[in-house]
């Protein structure tokens, strides 16, 4: 049907019917639009308030796990409510410092006027001592030998005594300032602040390269009791093995270190590849060796290995806390039962390696552990992490519970980190060695101070006899024990 007023319809002002047609159909395509729009802003405010309220949470746990660290690094300076206040109890008995037994210099205290009316005071009828006082003496001691001539009747000829006798040949810096500056370099110090420390100090002018002249001489002291250590490790009934990265003259090399309760050695080598394992240990140790799931540890036969567990423990929960890993399924049960397994064995070792029973124990637990390991190997897996892990369960079998069969066996490899941190934070301070020289000499000297560590010889007296002659050099101290 048609109207009859055409295109002037007097109920819009003579305007045009088709024209008001065609705004109506355009503002119903633009409502649409807007509901679409409309539609997908509402369902993504609610995906940002649903990750809104899920980082609260996230921030508060870790609020809470910060306030449990905290608590346990840093004592609370309140004490508990309704609770009695931290301390020693009341009447107990305070300990301070002892009195040296020994006192160097006595200062008298005379009272020159009385506090209270100002008059003079003339007379001393006792006395009495308030605290002694141990302080450091800085001294610069200055020593000239002085060579006499001889006469020898039987040879009727004049005898002169050598200057090695007396001191070290050719040099004008002594025995003690060497110790000094070698036992702050290796407590961290760079080469240049030990002569700043020897300089401001001790009122001693060295410079850098006489230090490292210094180094170089006490590492060919030590050569011949590296060679012992290393002799000592090779033929130890275990070793822990570990190796990080170092820098020498700009270049990456490796610090690799091999140590046990008795010996520690260090070597720096350009690769990281098995040859250097078979270096020092031989093609076939005879003892036990502990390391991570590194392959270079692999070329080297041994008696027995053991895997670090730690290492293995970690892995597995970094795979957990991915966010595609399904935690409910197959996957989650193996992941979940193999650090139950690890955790129970290693729990098992603390308590029971010291026992007098200790290898009966562990024996009884293995027997109990290894049935659950092969149920938990034997699952149907589908996530590429765990398969990898089962892979390298099967692979390393026989290396994952050695320490239940030989007590003193650890379960983790972490004698060998604890060794190798000295050397990390020494490299985050001196960046390393400039030269091969320079890394074999390091090498050389925290060998033996390490093991001189181990065996209850301060770091000090060991530097001494290094900077001694080399025909006299140990021979004040203990003997090293061979592990």
């Amino acid at each position: 049907m048609e109207c009859c007023y055409g295109s002037r319809c007097p109920y819009l002002g003579d305007g045009d019917i088709r024209r008001l047609i065609a705004e109506r159909g355009y503002l119903s395509r633009r409502v649409e639009e807007m509901e679409r729009v409309m539609a997908l802003a509402e369902a993504e405010i609610a995906r940002l308030r649903q990750e809104n309220q899920d980082l609260h949470r996230q921030k508060e746990k870790l609020g809470q796990e910060l306030k449990e660290w905290r608590g346990k690094v840093f004592k609370p300076q309140r004490p508990p409510t309704g609770g009695h206040p931290r301390g020693a109890p009341c009447g107990h008995r305070g300990h301070s410092r002892r009195r040296p037994e020994h006192v160097s210099e006595t200062v008298d205290v005379y009272p020159k006027q009385c506090p209270r009316c100002g008059s003079e005071v003339k007379g001393y009828e006792d006395s009495f001592d308030v605290h002694v006082v141990e302080d450091i003496e800085i001294k610069k001691r200055t020593t000239c030998y002085r060579l006499h001539r001889g006469y020898c009747p039987s040879c009727r000829r004049v005898v002169r005594p050598k200057a090695a006798e007396a001191t070290i040949p050719h040099d004008r810096v002594g025995v003690q300032a060497r110790a000094i500056a070698a036992h702050l370099r290796y407590l961290g110090l760079p080469y240049r602040k030990v002569a700043r420390v020897f300089r401001e100090v001790f009122g001693l002018d060295l410079t850098h390269p006489s230090l490292l002249h210094f180094n170089a001489e006490q590492a060919q002291n030590g050569i011949a009791l590296y060679q012992g250590i290393k002799q000592s490790v090779r033929e130890s009934p275990y070793v822990n093995a570990d190796e990080t990265g170092w820098r020498v003259d700009g270049q990456n090399y490796w610090l690799w270190v091999f140590t046990n309760k008795d010996a520690t050695l260090y070597q720096i080598a350009k690769s990281r590849g098995g040859e250097v394992v078979r270096d020092v240990l031989g093609e076939e140790y005879p003892g036990v060796l502990a390391s991570d799931f590194y392959p270079a540890y692999n070329e080297v036969k041994a008696l027995a290995k053991q895997r670090c567990v730690a290492h293995l423990l970690r892995e597995i929960k970094k795979i957990q806390e991915t966010p595609a890993f399904p935690e409910k399924g197959t996957d989650g049960v193996f992941c979940q039962g193999v650090k139950k397994v690890l955790q129970e064995a290693i729990a098992v070792w603390r308590e029971h390696h010291n026992g007098p029973d200790a290898l009966a124990a562990l024996g009884r637990e293995r027997e109990r552990l290894i049935p659950k390991m092969i149920e938990l190997l034997s699952l149907p897996l589908e996530h590429d992490d765990a398969r990898r892990i089962r892979k390298r369960l099967i692979r390393h079998n026989n290396e994952l519970f050695t320490f239940l069969d030989n007590p003193p066996i650890e379960p983790t490899n972490n004698r060998a980190e604890r060794q190798l941190r000295p050397n990390v934070i020494m490299r985050k301070v001196t960046f390393g060695n400039r030269s091969a020289l320079g890394a074999s000499n390091h090498a050389i000297i925290t060998s033996i101070i390490h093991t001189g560590i181990s065996n209850g010889i301060e770091p000090m007296k060991i530097f001494l006899a290094l900077a001694a002659r080399p025909q006299t050099s140990f021979m004040d101290l203990p003997r090293i024990r061979s592990p």
